[in-house]
């Protein structure tokens, strides 16, 4: 690592990078890409095999060579494994079918595969899991990693809504009663992803025909105290399960992350070229993968979200809390600093130079103490003129961004970066990295809505803040070693 510090100085190359650096990378961490491997997996019939062999005809005896085949394909234990062709099968019909050819020109996927017992596994969390199925019914509203917390906080939002009517109807009620009467058929509905009720009703068939009868909604025993409907309804025991559920999520997509993402080797070696472009000396990673490690070379990352693998912190949550019925209920386990927390994740960001900034101020101010009026006014005086006035620290930071939406949800974040040059200039300078017009506009927007319009035009007025087209990523084939014609 690079770093250079001494009193009041302190030399830096650092780079934060988000899930567009890997994406840069032509690998596949999108949310789409995520969740169409899921559908494929859900997809694989494990029976079918064994299913061609049992129910083929045997009516004539070519049909014995067919018999043959079939035997041969059902014990082979490939034919219940899924590679990388059938895991992103349903990227045929997709968009970005063009970003997984390039995932496959660039990288090693022969090691990609699932064999039955991952698949059955990853099935069974996938059935039972019920933030998978609300996100699947609602795929085409979910784009990307913040529409998908978007999503969260919407059902926590319909829940803290329901709590308030539900308790309202127990203060005065000391019956069962439908939640129908009081509830909307959305609200019941998106709960119910969950196992919120038990509902009775609907189409049914008597005698032979179908009979509509008129359709009533309980609330679920297991979310009432005691498990016992007649106590009423638990909060604090649905919102557990809605804790457990997003936990068991976020193992599934560990899953992904190990037994594909991170198996994905180069087959090239790769370069990164663009002018001004500097190598890090530390990296802050909103990302779960360690691809610069992997693919580039062997850097301090810290992980402000967590990382993936056996002993995944993976945090995947909402920004805060904005109901006071969740607030009243502790439902902070949604929100992303509770996991950071909670989780043990590198979530301390630009601390260290906050301090030396703070111990700066500290050891100036005592220096001035010590020295005489005369001499006060004197090197008072000189410091103003160097522009560093009462503050002696100053940096040298050059900080990268590549890839992060700067998205409101990491609002503090950008507010602590941003704030390094406040009093001085202690020469801190960001470089955004964008993919396209279109991104570039998006990264603007947002860093306006953060930190307002003075502070950002003062950045880019003095030139400590500056937007440039993302590096260009080189995949170079590798050369083939010399062959001593002699041998």
């Amino acid at each position: 690592m690079r770093f250079f510090a001494f009193w009041g100085f302190i030399k830096m190359n650092i780079l934060i990078v988000g899930n567009g650096f890997d994406l840069s990378h032509y690998l596949p961490t999108k949310y789409d890409h995520f969740m169409l491997v899921m559908k494929a997996i859900e997809k694989k019939d494990l029976n079918k095999p064994i299913n061609d062999v049992l129910y083929s005809p045997f009516e004539h005896p070519i049909h014995l060579i067919t018999k043959y085949f079939k035997i041969t394909h059902a014990l082979d234990q490939k034919s219940y494994q899924m590679n990388f062709e059938q895991l992103f099968s349903e990227f045929k019909q997709s968009r970005d079918m063009d970003f997984i050819h390039k995932t496959k020109g660039n990288y090693d996927v022969s090691s990609i595969y699932l064999t039955a017992v991952q698949i059955y596994e990853i099935q069974n969390k996938l059935k039972k899991n019920g933030w998978y199925q609300y996100f699947k019914n609602h795929v085409e509203e979910i784009k990307t990693w913040i529409d998908f917390e978007q999503k969260i906080e919407e059902v926590l939002i319909v829940l803290a809504k329901s709590i308030v009517q539900i308790e309202k109807v127990e203060m005065n009620i000391n019956d069962q009663f439908d939640l129908l009467d009081i509830l909307s058929k959305k609200h019941i509905d998106t709960l119910n992803f969950f196992g919120f009720s038990n509902n009775v009703g609907g189409a049914v068939k008597i005698g032979g025909r179908v009979t509509n009868i008129q359709r009533q909604a309980y609330i679920s025993t297991k979310f009432c105290h005691g498990k016992n409907i007649d106590n009423g309804f638990s909060a604090t025991a649905f919102l557990d399960f809605l804790q457990q559920e997003l936990e068991d999520f976020i193992q599934v997509f560990n899953l992904y992350l190990e037994l594909i993402v991170d198996k994905l080797s180069s087959i090239n070696s790769i370069s990164l070229e663009t002018d001004g472009w500097t190598y890090p000396d530390k990296i802050f990673s909103f990302n779960y993968t360690d691809t610069y490690q992997r693919l580039h070379d062997s850097v301090n990352v810290e992980y402000l979200h967590g990382s993936h693998g056996e002993n995944q912190n993976i945090v995947l949550g909402i920004s805060d809390l904005d109901d006071v019925s969740l607030k009243k209920l502790k439902a902070y386990g949604f929100t992303k600093y509770h996991q950071k927390l909670f989780k043990d994740t590198d979530y301390i960001f630009l601390d260290e130079f906050k301090r030396i900034i703070e111990d700066g101020k500290k050891k100036f101010d005592a220096d001035l103490k010590l020295m005489s009026a005369n001499a006060l006014n004197d090197i008072s005086a000189r410091f103003i003129k160097r522009g560093l006035g009462s503050n002696a620290t100053t940096l040298d930071l050059n900080f990268m961004i590549w890839g992060h939406s700067l998205d409101i949800s990491d609002k503090d974040y950008i507010l602590d970066l941003f704030s390094l040059n406040d009093d001085i200039d202690r020469n801190v300078r960001v470089t955004v990295y964008y993919f396209d017009k279109t991104a570039k506009f998006s990264l603007l927007n947002n860093l306006l809505a953060i930190l307002g319009k003075d502070k950002v035009e003062q950045w880019m007025k003095n030139k400590w803040l500056c937007f440039k087209p993302n590096p260009e990523i080189k995949f170079l084939a590798q050369e083939s070693p010399d062959v001593d014609q002699a041998s």
